[in-house]
């Protein structure tokens, strides 16, 4: 598939030629054939295409935002605030995981279950996680140091 495009008028007549709207008119609308296996775009703005830019080619191969992220396998989560991600599937692996730390006179609403929470006074004064069964927090035994 070749690339068509308009191109601006620009012309330098040979010296001792006149120059006249009415030959200037002669010269009609020029256009030029790019073979598009051979384009190089370093800068400026790319717009009115008919067709997406493919993945292969270093777009999303698709016309919307909601499309690019389906296309490219990012999902709900791409659209999430960074202070409300909600994983509801697959495995966190890889990675360290913290809790939200609390003194016990600050811990959060026990709503809605299955709430995780590390507690820094509430094991009678030690620090403990706290697992919530929707109306209250529960403590879970920490056990002893782990060791090699």
């Amino acid at each position: 598939m070749a690339i068509t495009a308009t191109v601006t008028r620009a012309f330098t007549y040979a010296t001792g030629v006149d120059i006249s709207a009415a030959n200037l008119n002669q010269l009609g609308e020029p256009t030029v054939t790019i073979d598009e296996g051979n384009v190089n775009i370093t800068g400026g703005t790319i717009s009115g295409l008919s067709s997406p830019i493919a993945i292969a080619d270093g777009g999303t191969g698709s016309a919307n935002a909601g499309a690019a992220r389906t296309a490219l396998g990012v999902g709900t989560l791409g659209t999430q605030a960074s202070n409300a991600i909600a994983v509801t599937g697959g495995t966190i692996s890889g990675t360290l995981m913290t809790l939200k730390s609390y003194a016990l006179s600050g811990v959060p609403s026990a709503s809605p279950a299955g709430q995780m929470i590390y507690v820094t006074d509430g094991n009678a004064g030690a620090a403990t996680v706290a697992v919530s069964d929707g109306s209250a927090w529960k403590v879970v035994a920490l056990g002893a140091t782990i060791s090699t």
